[in-house]
């Protein structure tokens, strides 16, 4: 894990923005003086990608331990983009589906690059054989996303989600669940 941390601060070191260097030294002799001038300049370039992109599909790999996952998001403005997604459990002998929406808000007005303030919901419900439990949740989260590539997508994000939930089986374990928990993003995704 460790490992994968490092090589993503790298990764994304390297890509947010290209600034490039360039020290120049010149020596100009005129030859009917003899005179010899030096100069030396250094050049500062910052590039940055402004590829308008309004649709971005990604999935958070993070997630496939517990569920396979798909989202869309598209470009409202230069400000606010609308997502939603959904889910399934991968574990053997676990059932159901989840949904969810998101509202990404982006204030450098880069719709789908940079940073963002996403508040979102969700539903799930999860059967097992002889049971079956739905919850709802409500969240927020901070994130960055950038395109390393042309296309290609790649975001981080934390926040904190409240869900609540009640359980379809009066006798079950989990007939109220609620309560927050920290929620981690990573996403990778293609965008057009």
């Amino acid at each position: 894990m460790k490992k994968i941390l490092i090589f993503l601060f790298i990764f994304v070191a390297i890509s947010v923005n290209a600034q490039v260097i360039t020290k120049e030294k010149k020596k100009t002799v005129n030859t009917e003086t003899g005179d010899t001038v030096y100069t030396e300049s250094t050049i500062i370039t910052t590039s940055e990608d402004i590829t308008p992109r309004d649709n971005m599909i990604v999935i958070n790999p993070l997630k496939f331990f517990l569920f396979y996952n798909i989202s869309y998001f598209h470009k409202i403005s230069d400000k606010v983009a609308l997502g939603g997604g959904f889910q399934i459990p991968t574990i053997s002998g676990l059932g159901g589906i989840g949904v969810n929406a998101e509202f990404r808000y982006y204030p450098s007005a880069k719709t789908l690059r940079g940073f963002y303030f996403a508040p979102n919901i969700s539903y799930n419900r999860v059967t097992t054989f002889d049971d079956a439990a739905s919850a709802f949740s409500i969240g927020a989260l901070i994130g960055w996303q950038w395109f390393p590539g042309d296309d290609f997508a790649i975001g981080l994000g934390i926040g904190i989600d409240y869900y609540t939930g009640v359980n379809s089986q009066d006798y079950s374990a989990y007939s109220n669940i609620s309560g927050t928990v920290p929620a981690v993003r990573f996403d990778i995704g293609y965008a057009w």
